[in-house]
């Protein structure tokens, strides 16, 4: 089982400190989850984790798993 609000803090950590490829990682394994009815990290709302988790797939859009 996903624990969605440490993936999220994994997710928005590894985008702060430049881990484009483990940031994206972590934001496929969170939508995945959450578009197979998993629940939202509990202290932000769905709008503010969808708007969130769009950001980073966009922003990482074709950076494979293995650069940095």
């Amino acid at each position: 089982m996903m624990d969605p609000d440490a993936c999220y803090y994994e997710m928005y950590c590894q985008m702060r400190d430049g881990n484009y490829a483990a940031a994206r990682q972590h934001a496929l394994a969170l939508k995945e989850w959450l578009d197979k009815g998993g629940f939202y990290p509990a202290r932000y709302t769905q709008v503010e984790v969808d708007a969130y988790l769009a950001n980073v797939l966009r922003r990482t859009s074709g950076i494979e798993d293995d650069e940095p």
